[in-house]
């Protein structure tokens, strides 16, 4: 009896993970399309139907986050690392959504964590100098970028992060050079918006 009993159960909780794998890939191919409350509504199922399903919490994140709705996007990041607490993508995420929030201490917290997690990734490094920059801690930025390019040499984020603190320096010399460093990769989005930036603030000095 206890075994039919349990048995049943065993069934039913693999029927419940796969519902909610089908709920998860609906709403990621929603949210693919722009067609964000319907995304919401598939992976609420997704994490009601499992909800041990990171994968799900932090698309849910990426869709309130789309949505602009930040601090529900954050609590579903939080979700998402009480579920994995090693989570990288949920703690980049976090720190994405404090950032926009203008949290800058709270991402620095996340994006420090996701670089314990991942030491090799630039990407963090850059998202770190970037939060450091925006509370004003150039020296930590500076070192942030600089280990994003020891990383990954070239890496466009990283000499376009030093071109913004170099600005905000003062110093056009060293952020005209990190634009030369843009154009000479090919990198010509980022180069031209540091090229804005410079001549806006040489025109600022004029």
């Amino acid at each position: 009896m206890l075994g039919n009993f349990l048995t049943s159960v065993k069934r039913r909780n693999s029927q419940l993970v796969v519902d909610a794998q089908l709920h998860f890939d609906e709403g990621v191919r929603l949210a693919s399309k722009g067609l964000y409350p319907k995304a919401l509504m598939e992976l609420k199922l997704a994490t009601r139907a499992n909800p041990h399903h990171a994968e799900a919490r932090i698309e849910l994140g990426r869709t309130y986050h789309k949505m602009c709705q930040l601090p529900k996007a954050i609590k579903a990041y939080l979700c998402a690392l009480k579920v994995r607490p090693n989570f990288v993508a949920a703690y980049k995420n976090l720190g994405a959504a404090y950032d926009d929030l203008g949290q800058f201490v709270e991402a620095l917290g996340a994006y420090s964590k996701a670089i314990v997690l991942a030491p090799q990734d630039p990407e963090l490094r850059n998202d770190l100098g970037l939060a450091y920059f925006n509370i004003g801690s150039y020296p930590e930025a500076i070192k942030a970028f600089n280990q994003a390019l020891n990383i990954e040499p070239g890496n466009g984020r990283a000499h376009y992060g030093l071109g913004l603190v170099y600005l905000d320096l003062g110093d056009i010399e060293m952020a005209s050079a990190e634009h030369d460093h843009l154009n000479g990769r090919n990198d010509k989005h980022l180069a031209l918006q540091l090229l804005e930036k410079i001549q806006y603030q040489i025109r600022q000095a004029s």
